[in-house]
């Protein structure tokens, strides 16, 4: 357990005595406890003096405090870790143990560095560090700028509670910067019409043909579509309800909550899902009759025969398997969203409908994904516009 550092304060105060007025330095100890310090000099022409003497006891009292409570930067993270087991969600939590077991530790560990001692320079040098030779698997290069912001996160939480636990005075991280955005021109891969409906013929006859078709039409996320269940599907008035999520970390975590408040959202039922959803109730309920008391009734749309939960990384994996054998581009699984946004753009809407339609959280997201298929739209609307004035 790590005990707060005090934060020692002082006040200069003047007592009167026999030869004139003496000049007394009164340190907060905290807990209620002060002490006094007779300065030895005279309030006449002294203020700066006793200021100057006033200050030096304050960082020399700070740093005896210090002494009692310091502690490695690489065993505070520890010890955070295991205090936010009871604060956060498991996904949230096993985020923050991936950016600090594999990465933040094991580097600052060589450093040897009580937290007291982490500098703006250190917290540099490691963004700096992992924007080159980040990356933990067999190729070489460094990390993505989205990495790097998560990791500052990860880092800026671990500095605001030894902030608010009186650890340190100063929070080096809000002032360290991170290197510049390398990849702020990320642009989304995506398939055309003509593609996915190639795509959908790959997966003919098939429960993977229609994930593939009701992501392209919904540009719902992985885990939206994993976590769709038969409750959030409204038949009778044909609406269809976005709200749980299937998520995989270290382990799969079933949430009762979307990626963020934008991402709870509606959508119609088409009526080519509807369809769709139909005929995968019937062909679960005629599974229900074959498996029997084998059955697991989880109440989810996209499930194996026998009712169990595909795993989260499911779909990624047969999309993979089966487009790499095609002679169609070998696209990630969020790619297909990203086609949605495609789609969605090419048949005229605008910026703001497609972040709604998208759930994202605001419409900067959509704009710095999309502007490039945004652009081409609209250089494809401009045509008539060419010739329309006289010069």
């Amino acid at each position: 357990m790590i005990g707060g550092i005090i934060l020692i304060t002082g006040s200069l105060q003047i007592k009167k005595r026999k030869k004139g007025e003496i000049y007394y330095a009164v340190l907060n100890l905290g807990k209620n406890k002060y002490k006094w310090i007779n300065l030895n000099l005279e309030v006449k022409n002294n203020k700066k003096t006793a200021q100057r003497k006033l200050n030096e006891l304050i960082s020399e009292y700070s740093n005896s405090a210090d002494d009692s409570t310091r502690i490695l930067f690489t065993d505070y993270i520890a010890e955070w870790l295991e205090r936010e087991k009871e604060q956060v969600d498991t996904v949230t939590l096993e985020g923050y143990q991936q950016f600090a077991n594999k990465h933040i530790i094991p580097y600052f560990k060589n450093l040897n560095l009580n937290i007291q001692d982490v500098t703006i320079k250190h917290l540099e040098d490691y963004y700096n560090y992992k924007s080159k030779n980040g990356r933990l698997d067999k190729k070489t290069g460094g990390l993505s700028n989205r990495s790097i912001k998560l990791h500052s996160i990860t880092i800026n939480l671990i500095f605001k509670d030894a902030l608010y636990r009186n650890i340190i005075q100063l929070n080096p991280n809000e002032r360290a910067k991170i290197p510049k955005n390398k990849d702020i021109n990320f642009k989304g891969s995506f398939y055309t019409i003509e593609q996915i409906n190639e795509l959908l013929k790959l997966f003919n006859n098939t429960l993977m043909h229609d994930m593939v078709y009701i992501t392209c039409l919904y540009g719902l996320r992985r885990s939206e579509l994993m976590g769709l269940r038969w409750s959030a599907v409204d038949f009778e008035n044909e609406i269809l309800t976005i709200k749980h999520t299937v998520v995989l970390k270290e382990t799969v975590v079933i949430k009762d909550k979307t990626k963020n408040e934008s991402s709870n959202r509606c959508y119609p039922l088409l009526p080519e899902i509807k369809e769709m959803f139909l005929r995968i109730k019937e062909k679960q309920e005629s599974n229900k009759r074959l498996f029997g008391n084998c059955y697991k009734d989880t109440g989810y749309v996209f499930t194996r025969e026998n009712g169990d939960m595909f795993h989260p990384s499911y779909t990624s994996h047969r999309l993979r398997k089966i487009v790499g054998k095609s002679d169609l581009p070998l696209l990630r699984w969020h790619d297909l969203r990203h086609s949605c946004a495609s789609l969605l753009f090419a048949l005229g809407w605008s910026m703001k409908d497609v972040s709604e339609w998208l759930g994202h959280s605001n419409i900067s997201t959509t704009m710095n994904i999309y502007t490039h298929i945004d652009v081409n739209r609209k250089r494809d609307l401009s045509k008539g516009l060419s010739g329309l004035l006289a010069k």
